[in-house]
């Protein structure tokens, strides 16, 4: 059994898989519990994995904490990875490669492997990141826009007079204020989704282009997207994972400092 980790900004996602299948999963809404206290609440269940591959962007304590649970339960370090300028037939066009979010290099790497045409990865999280990556595995560049509970909430902290919420009806036209701020959270996104791989497309220079949909905000958002293209791959940072544990040879030793950005 292996085990495949993405730590994104307030979702902990993880996979058991053995022989290419998936026998076990979990997740975790970490934000305020301890990292000390993770290992014990996921995994205390498990034997020993052969291998660990983590993908964090939520920084070096909880690196630290996970590298230090894993050693004193399990006698193992966990492998995380990071962006690098080339790797599994992907070309990163950032300037500096390794500033590059490791969620987006994953979910490049899972794409790549998936499909066999040119194609924009959506990931749906805390931050809505979007790239292009050609059919031969160039990295075009992306962009970063907030993700849907960051955009109601810089209206909640900036505002005076609207009164932080819970989540309303996503609907075009609300009638009342949290109605308003939820729909028009949604409907932001899911235009700037739209537009921007629809641009993204036309710097392909012609071929068949695949829209893949990840992050834990794809499925609410995706009705809202207007066009009907889009692919949900909700594993799609996994998938980018497993190539790790197929390459063992490639595996690095755990980087212990938070490399590269939350996005």
């Amino acid at each position: 059994m292996n085990l495949l980790v993405d730590i994104g900004n307030t979702r902990l996602k993880w996979l058991a898989v053995e022989a290419g299948l998936v026998v076990n999963r979990g997740h975790l809404l970490h934000q305020g519990i301890d990292p000390k206290l993770w290992g014990d609440r996921l995994w205390s269940h498990l034997y020993r994995p052969r291998q660990i591959v983590i993908a964090n962007v939520a920084g070096s304590e909880i690196a630290w904490a996970l590298d230090s649970w894993c050693l004193q339960h399990w006698a193992l370090r966990p492998h995380l990875i990071h962006a690098e300028a080339e790797r599994f037939g992907i070309r990163n066009a950032y300037t500096m490669p390794e500033t590059l979010g490791v969620d987006r290099w994953a979910a490049m790497i899972g794409s790549h492997h998936l499909v066999n045409t040119h194609c924009t990865v959506v990931d749906c999280g805390t931050a809505v990141t979007i790239d292009a990556l050609t059919a031969n595995g160039q990295h075009l560049g992306g962009v970063i826009i907030p993700g849907l509970r960051l955009m109601h909430e810089a209206l909640f902290r900036k505002t005076s007079q609207i009164a932080e919420q819970d989540m309303g009806d996503i609907v075009y036209l609300g009638r009342n204020t949290r109605d308003c701020i939820w729909g028009g959270s949604v409907y932001a996104i899911t235009a700037a989704i739209d537009r921007i791989t629809a641009q993204m497309a036309e710097q392909f220079g012609g071929g068949p282009v695949q829209h893949l949909l990840t992050g834990g905000n794809s499925a609410a958002l995706m009705p809202f997207l207007q066009r009907q293209d889009y692919r949900l791959e909700p594993d799609l940072i996994f998938a980018g994972l497993r190539h790790y544990l197929d390459n063992e040879h490639t595996l690095a030793q755990p980087i212990l400092r938070q490399v590269g950005g939350a996005c």
